[in-house]
């Protein structure tokens, strides 16, 4: 018959050893990041400058009858003159298990998504070489049935890029800028 510190310990060891299960299966996914990849015009394969890549973390929360989800955090990366970006590497949690694989948004103004192409095809988006190809929006009718906005479960001052963004295509529909963030006067 064990001791009741035995039995503790035991109980612990295999806590332990649970928890770090989970967070082993976790892991095999990059989840905290660097981010990077390139955006073009499928069209002319030209480079998008200025287009927006939101990384969205969402942490899992226990409740009484439910497990409920929660915005845990986002980082944000503007391409640059060659259509690339990077987010950084974010310090992962001490228990990671509990935050899911981040939900990329990508907004450029006056364009759409049409694919991400990966390389090699079974390597993960944003870690392995990936490619972003969005085509350009050709009219004001097009622009108006895209409406877009940004996530709402966001609280806006942790993506200030991509409202300007947002803000930029409403201009360009004669609209009003959306959020609380301007966009300065160029």
């Amino acid at each position: 018959m064990r001791s009741r510190a035995q039995m503790r310990w035991l109980g612990l060891a295999l806590m332990l050893g649970v928890v770090s299960g989970c967070t082993t299966t976790a892991e095999a996914v990059e989840k905290w990041g660097p981010f990077r990849g390139q955006i073009v015009d499928v069209e002319t394969g030209e480079p998008i400058a200025g287009a927006v890549v939101l990384a969205i973390w969402i942490e899992l929360v226990d409740a009484l009858v439910q497990t409920n989800t929660q915005f845990y955090d986002a980082r944000e990366a503007v391409t640059g003159p060659d259509g690339r970006f990077e987010i950084s590497r974010r310090k992962p949690p001490f228990f990671t298990f509990r935050i899911l694989e981040p939900e990329f948004k990508v907004f450029a103004p006056g364009y759409a998504e049409d694919r991400w192409v990966v390389t090699p095809p079974t390597g993960q988006a944003l870690v392995d070489p990936t490619v972003i190809e969005m085509h350009r929006l050709k009219t004001g009718e097009e622009l108006r049935q895209k409406s877009r906005g940004y996530p709402s479960y966001v609280p806006e001052e942790r993506i200030p890029e991509f409202i300007r963004a947002i803000n930029a295509e409403r201009a360009m529909l004669g609209l009003k800028p959306t959020g609380k963030i301007e966009t300065p006067p160029k």
